[in-house]
Order: C-alpha cells, then structure tokens, then sequence
C-alpha cells in the first residue's frame, strides 16, 4: 500500500478548506441580502455628529482638527 506523503495531505486540506470557506461565505452572504428589506438594501447608516466641546489642551497649546497641538518656535544661531 503507497503512503501519502505529509506535504500533499497538507495542501489538499487547505485547498479543500479554502473552497469550503468560499462556498460557506457566499450562501451566507446572498441569503442574508436577500433577507433584508427593501427599503434598506444600498442604504447608508446615519452620520451622527459629535457632541462639540471645548478640549481639555494644556496651557500654551490650541486645539487643532481636533488634536491638542503645540507649537515650538526656536531660534538657532550659527557660528561664522
């Protein structure tokens, strides 16, 4: 009797895991479109906005696209 070898059972086992993956993801995806109502399919989520408050920035810096930021100005001097 032949004996097969560990790399080929190996690869055969993920191949085969592979397909199995594919064919599980697109029944569940196609059922679960065509589950939802219509009025939803290609609909967005709503965007709700942040509530707006001041940032709590340390002192000497300023809010900034929403990041607290600091700006560090030096002065540097070179020998002739």
């Amino acid at each position: 009797m032949r004996r097969i070898r560990t790399r080929t059972s190996v690869l055969s086992g993920a191949a085969l895991g592979l397909l199995t993956a594919v064919a599980v993801y697109s029944t569940v995806s196609s059922s679960a479109a065509a589950t939802m109502p219509r009025a939803l399919k290609g609909a967005k989520a709503p965007v709700v906005a942040a509530p707006a408050r001041a940032a709590n920035c340390a002192k000497g810096q300023k809010l900034e696209k929403g990041v607290c930021v600091i700006h560090v100005v030096r002065t540097v001097v070179v020998a002739r």
